[in-house]
């Protein structure tokens, strides 16, 4: 999908290199380091996992990174994007937009989706990314006890659960994510409803961040989608979870009363046409706003 040949400098500063991103520790390291600089809460892992499962440019000046983006392909027809970050000390100086340019020649005629904050709205605005939903983050240290659901439907996934899990969510996701479902299978845990035999509802956590991610969420009603988070928010109880609800799942007072208060949101935007969804399921958590 990566369509650089060589390295790029930028016309207007010719010291600064635009190139693509490897995993080797020089990159992961400068990464993580640029990510820390806008107080994001990145690890070098989450990095890692970012890049495994997409690809990604990054500005480089004087041998230090300054500015990143990375994008992850789904099928022939659709991405998302994110982590997109210039560094405080080289902001204003065109970098987000140059790499902007950058990855839209790299993907093509693909449809892309991000998630963007207000100080990056007006620049994707011009690059014909349309607003059509927000995005919520809740997230907060658990209390040390979260007692049970009774008569939960819930119960921890198995391997066997993964391609039912793979095709619910490219029913309610609109494109198929094998990588990431099976990545975040192997980096963390899945639970799973199950009725009359047949997968109705999962939802996965990994390690991320201050602490866990709880995400995606993929359930038939709301109910099941609280019963779904639930379940980990008992299984990590006494630490910091954190999940990023879509804007009209319904859930953002049921966390909130739970002990997850939303500390922010952001603008779901898309230039081109999001695939279509199938099936009854709907996503109520993403597995990342970068992600999708």
């Amino acid at each position: 999908m990566l369509d650089m040949k060589e390295d790029r400098a930028i016309s207007t500063h010719p010291s600064i290199i635009v190139r693509p991103m490897t995993g080797a520790d020089p990159d992961l390291d400068g990464a993580l380091a640029l990510s820390q600089a806008v107080s994001w809460p990145y690890r070098k892992d989450d990095w890692r996992v970012a890049l495994e499962l997409g690809h990604g440019l990054l500005a480089e000046a004087d041998g230090a990174i300054v500015a990143s983006i990375l994008w992850w392909p789904y099928g022939d027809a659709f991405a998302t994007c994110g982590i997109i970050i210039v560094s405080p000390a080289m902001q204003g100086r065109g970098l987000g937009r140059t790499l902007m340019e950058q990855m839209l020649d790299a993907t093509g005629d693909l449809a892309l989706l991000l998630n963007s904050t207000v100080e990056g709205h007006r620049l994707y605005e011009r690059f014909g990314f349309s607003d059509v939903s927000t995005v919520h983050q809740h997230q907060a240290r658990l209390p040390d006890s979260v007692p049970p659901l009774p008569d939960s439907a819930v119960r921890t996934a198995q391997a066997s659960d993964l391609p039912a899990i793979v095709r619910l969510d490219e029913q309610a996701f609109g494109a198929a994510r094998t990588r990431l479902i099976e990545a975040f299978s192997r980096i963390g845990t899945a639970a799973v409803i199950e009725r009359d035999g047949v997968i109705t509802g999962f939802a996965m956590c990994r390690r991320f961040g201050f602490g866990q991610a709880v995400g995606p969420v993929v359930a038939a009603t709301a109910g099941d989608a609280r019963q779904l988070i639930h379940h980990f928010m008992a299984e990590h109880a006494g630490t910091f979870l954190r999940i990023d609800i879509s804007g009209d799942s319904g859930l953002g007072d049921w966390l909130t009363t739970n002990g997850l208060p939303e500390v922010g949101h952001v603008t779901t935007m898309i230039r081109g046409q999001r695939p279509a969804v199938a099936g009854e399921a709907r996503t109520y958590s993403l597995a990342s706003q970068s992600f999708g």
